[in-house]
C-alpha cells in the first residue's frame, strides 16, 4: 500500500488549506477550499445504491469551495426523474462518485470516501435512518432522523 501524500500548502487565494480529492481512476481530480459547513450519514436507498455501501457520507461546503483541477469534462451526472435533489455526480470512465455541485441549494455534496485528506470534521448525525438496509444497524451513538433533518 502506498503512503498518503503530505497535505498541500494553501492555493493562492484559498483562506484555508485545500482537502484534496479525486476519483478512483484519478482522471477526476478536485479542491475543497473552504471551511466544510457539516458532514452527514445518509442512508436513503438511492444514496446507498449509488456507493453500493450501507450508508453514503457526505461532507457540504459552500458551492464555490469546490474547484475541480483534473477532469471536470469528465463527470457524468445521474438523475432520478422527478427526484427534488437526489442526483449522482461520477467520473464517466471509473464511476467514482466526486462532488455534486448542487445550484438550487447553493451546496456542493462531496462524497467522503473521495477525500484524500482529512477534513476536519466528522459526521454528526444519520439521515433517512427509516431507509437504511435492514443488514445496517447504527451503533455509534450519533442522531438518527427516520427522514432529513427535523425542521
Amino acid at each position: 500500500m502506498l503512503p498518503d501524500p503530505p497535505p498541500p500548502p494553501p492555493a493562492p487565494g484559498d483562506a484555508v488549506r485545500a482537502v484534496r480529492g479525486s476519483c478512483a481512476c484519478g482522471r477526476v481530480r478536485y479542491r475543497l477550499a473552504g471551511e466544510p459547513t457539516t458532514a452527514r450519514f445518509c442512508h436513503y436507498s438511492r444514496c446507498r445504491k449509488a456507493r453500493a455501501a450501507g450508508h453514503a457520507a457526505n461532507l457540504m461546503a459552500a458551492i464555490d469551495a469546490v474547484r475541480f483541477s483534473e477532469g471536470a469534462g469528465e463527470i457524468a451526472t445521474w438523475r432520478v426523474p422527478g427526484a427534488r435533489f437526489f442526483a449522482h455526480a461520477f467520473c464517466r470512465h471509473c464511476g467514482g462518485s466526486v462532488p455534486r455541485l448542487d445550484r438550487e441549494r447553493e451546496v456542493a455534496i462531496a462524497p467522503m470516501g473521495g477525500l484524500d485528506d482529512d477534513p476536519g470534521v466528522r459526521p454528526v448525525c444519520h439521515i433517512f435512518a427509516g431507509s437504511r438496509a435492514r443488514w445496517d444497524e447504527i451503533r455509534d451513538g450519533l442522531p438518527g432522523y427516520d427522514e432529513g433533518l427535523p425542521a
